[in-house]
């Protein structure tokens, strides 16, 4: 395979900046990208992009031939990623900032088989009581490129993001500071001057987490989810660095929680009112941003959107930040985001920082490809992948329902029992992501009462076979 040399444009873009600070800011950016260059498809590249092609951009299709992709290897792609086992609704994949492949799917009818033998126990869930067949296909159907999709934790790359735009536009000085000049509830104890705004980013705050899987999900039930995220205590067993934490990390809602909160105190915005104004209406993206009972938004999940607009958000990030002729994020943000690599427990070629992963390796069963990427990760491989040395940026979306249109002012709550009441159903935002086969949904989420018989989506075995799927 011939890997896109990133650097054929110019960099004048990086030193456009008027004042000396961003100058020097830019010298590093340069190093970062000329250093990260080479013939060799695991490299950890950012590329610089064409002024006047993104200043013009709208989305064009393409076919994988003129991209210089196999278009049966891609077609076997697809039947694998659309098995109805997965629920996949939506992939996109773009190369060369063109689509060249887009697929969308509804429910599958072994997936409502699954949903019925669940609602028909009404001690499990109430809210599917009643639905017949029919209604899960008129809920579930016609899914296309107009239909909504959700983030799940992929929110907290773009919060992420965010916190970068802000330091660039003065709300915050630097990712140093201590968390506690935008916390005040956390002036005058133990964490006032021992957690940083980086150590958040970077998911080693060293606070407890709250309970449950996924990063503490405890949190997603609550009315105010904001409070516990606060009010946590030092965990003694995580500065130990031993087994399950590598370098001091864990995996913590909570800790993106409060970097939402940050944002709001410092800039008088929250996640969503800043990013429409710095981010999203810029870039063309339609977005809404979940909220708890409090009204606090859930920073560390939970952004709806459409897949293409997943997909900008992608190809913003691959072309360094810069879209429409305007460097919307600093590049060096993203290349500090990038550049240093957490070890993390569940994976030996799989790093973090700044709530980003990076790969240098994707593998399947039988084999693997050295190759860099880096990208989000949501919920049910809610994620984006970006390979730059290929000029390839992965969306993949599970199926999803969204109750109450985007732009209205409803807020989710966390408690479970008023589920029951329908008319609280027709006024409350939530979930409904489904699994394949035999599955529960509960409290807004997907719980598989026997995965015996079923097999999980593999991510990186779609991401290797997509590369693959390059012409030599």
């Amino acid at each position: 395979m011939q890997n896109i040399d990133p650097m054929k444009n110019s960099l004048a873009f990086l030193i456009t900046k008027k004042d000396m600070k961003k100058s020097l800011r830019n010298l590093f950016i340069l190093s970062f990208l000329l250093n990260g260059c080479g013939n060799s498809g695991s490299s950890n590249e950012i590329a610089n992009v064409n002024n006047n092609e993104i200043s013009s951009f709208s989305w064009s299709l393409s076919s994988p031939q003129e991209e210089g992709m196999d278009s049966d290897k891609l077609e076997n792609v697809l039947e694998y990623v659309f098995d109805d086992d997965f629920s996949t609704q939506g992939l996109i994949v773009v190369r060369n900032g063109k689509i060249v492949i887009e697929k969308y799917q509804d429910i599958s009818d072994s997936t409502i088989s699954g949903l019925l033998s669940v609602f028909s126990d009404k001690e499990i869930l109430s809210w599917g009581t009643g639905l017949t067949h029919d209604d899960l296909k008129d809920i579930f159907g016609n899914k296309d490129k107009d239909s909504l999709a959700t983030s799940w934790s992929s929110a907290k790359s773009i919060t992420s993001t965010l916190i970068g735009i802000a330091i660039e536009e003065g709300f915050i000085d630097s990712v140093d500071e201590y968390a506690s000049r935008y916390l005040p509830d956390w002036i005058g104890t133990d964490k006032e001057n021992n957690i940083t705004i980086k150590n958040l980013l970077e998911m080693r705050s060293l606070l407890k987490c709250p309970p449950g899987g996924n990063g503490g999900s405890s949190i997603y039930y609550q009315e105010d989810q904001l409070a516990p995220s606060k009010d946590r205590n030092f965990d003694p067993d995580i500065s130990k660095a031993n087994p399950p934490y590598f370098n001091n990390w864990v995996y913590c809602n909570a800790d993106t929680m409060l970097l939402g909160e940050i944002l709001l105190n410092a800039t008088g915005k929250s996640v969503q009112e800043f990013g429409d104004y710095y981010l999203f209406s810029k870039v063309g993206m339609t977005v809404d941003w979940w909220q708890d009972g409090k009204g606090n938004y859930l920073a560390y999940c939970c952004v709806d959107m459409t897949t293409r607009d997943f997909a900008k958000f992608g190809l913003l990030w691959r072309n360094a930040g810069f879209w429409g002729g305007e460097q919307i994020i600093p590049a060096e943000w993203i290349a500090e985001s990038l550049s240093s690599k957490i070890n993390i427990d569940w994976s030996e070629t799989t790093f973090y920082n700044y709530q980003w992963y990076t790969h240098n390796k994707f593998t399947d069963a039988d084999n693997s490809i050295e190759v860099y990427g880096f990208g989000t990760k949501g919920y049910n491989t809610n994620n984006i992948w970006i390979i730059p040395s290929y000029n390839i940026i992965i969306v993949r979306n599970s199926l999803y329902h969204r109750h109450v249109p985007v732009g209205t002012e409803a807020i989710r709550t966390g408690d479970i029992s008023d589920w029951i009441d329908e008319s609280y159903r027709d006024q409350a935002n939530y979930h409904l992501t489904l699994y394949p086969g035999n599955l529960a949904l509960i409290g807004g989420q997907p719980y598989l009462f026997d995965s015996s018989n079923v097999h999980l989506f593999n991510s990186e075995k779609m991401v290797k076979d997509i590369i693959e799927s390059i012409n030599n």
